[in-house]
């Protein structure tokens, strides 16, 4: 597994355990995001995804891929995209089909198979960077088709952030291009260093959590988070009158079964999850690649990241796994109140050789 030594993490006394960690992560962030503009990417479908870039067109890039029922204004979105900004990054936050700036122009929804939108905010980013060094500034870049062009290998690396369902979607997408189930891009090679943050690579597993009855509290925020945001284009299909007919969903996987299944082209809520999870490619990924956790995570169990679970073997070598004690779902606050996943995040994709601390507590 890849080398990667990561700043010290004192949690918190004030939020202790993950339900409190990860409350504390919805805090609205102190800084604002740097100004952006906003680019419209056609999928093959003739769904949308919306990207906004803060820097310019031909700085070296970061992609960041929000989880779910987020958006390119989730707190941790602003506060990454103002950190890399800041050193030097051309920064797209990247809102999913569905999903904030992307809500009205989608007639499906984001889920955790979406690996093809997370490559079509790939090929938009490689191929405008590719112009953009050619100096070739006369041809329009928004409203286009997400599909790539002639890519310049010469052009600037391109790096990856993505919480909880946008991470699944990233590993998935990676996995499946290394184990050559998707064509490779030819901006593959570009690639520098990606993360994924509380990825729930295993969906059956984590369906199992969610089923606790200590969970309800997170099945009802994130089931009328959800159908709060769902888009107007998805309420008119009448497959979607047909399964909230009868009455709401009252679980996740009560909503998988009945409407993100169904509506995406899945026999139901178990083959969501097999065809979705990023489990099976997880050996695939051949990419620098950290994948950051807590033990206490109570949306994400821990124990979908014990390698011999899945593919029988290790993590692959290019990947580093990071397993603290606490941090909740994408929480991960210290005792001064900042988000410790930040510094960490920023460390292994800035200066990933610079740091000889450890972290407070060994890593599971």
């Amino acid at each position: 597994m890849i080398s990667f030594t990561p700043p010290p993490f004192h949690p918190s006394r004030l939020y202790r355990g993950g339900t409190l960690q990860t409350i504390a992560s919805l805090r609205r962030p102190s800084v604002q995001a740097p100004q952006s503009i906003k680019h419209t990417v056609e999928l093959p479908d003739g769904d949308c995804i919306v990207l906004h870039q803060s820097g310019r067109d031909d700085g070296r890039a970061l992609l960041i891929f929000h989880g779910l029922s987020g958006c390119h204004q989730s707190p941790y979105m602003i506060r990454l995209t103002r950190r890399f900004h800041q050193a030097g990054w051309t920064v797209y936050r990247v809102d999913g089909r569905g999903c904030g700036a992307a809500r009205d122009l989608a007639h499906g929804i984001s889920h955790a198979g979406r690996s093809e939108d997370v490559r079509a905010a790939f090929d938009f980013v490689a191929n405008r960077q590719s112009i953009a060094g050619r100096s070739l500034t006369g041809q329009a870049m928004t409203n286009q088709s997400a599909s790539c062009q002639t890519v310049d290998p010469a052009a600037p690396q391109m790096d990856a952030i993505a919480v909880s369902l946008g991470g699944n979607q990233m590993l998935r997408m990676l996995g499946r291009i290394g184990k050559g189930l998707d064509p490779t891009p030819n901006w593959i090679d570009r690639i520098g260093r990606v993360a994924a943050v509380c990825p729930p690579i295993d969906l059956a597993r984590c369906c199992q959590n969610m089923q606790r009855r200590s969970r309800r509290f997170y099945n009802r925020y994130f089931i009328r988070a959800l159908l709060k945001r769902l888009p107007e284009r998805v309420r008119s299909r009448s497959e979607f009158q047909q399964a909230i007919r009868v009455r709401t969903p009252r679980t996740l996987y009560e909503l998988d079964d009945r409407l993100t299944a169904p509506l995406s082209g899945f026999a139901g809520a178990d083959d969501y999850y097999r065809q979705c999870g990023a489990v099976g490619v997880l050996d695939g990924i051949r990419w620098p690649t950290l994948v950051l956790a807590a033990a206490d995570d109570p949306i994400v169990p821990h124990e979908c990241f014990i390698a011999d679970r899945f593919f029988g073997s290790t993590w692959p070598e290019s990947a580093r796994l990071i397993v603290t004690p606490t941090g909740g779902h994408a929480g991960f606050i210290d005792r001064s109140g900042r988000c410790w996943m930040d510094e960490c995040l920023f460390d292994w994709i800035a200066s990933p050789q610079a740091s000889n601390c450890e972290i407070d507590s060994p890593t599971l």
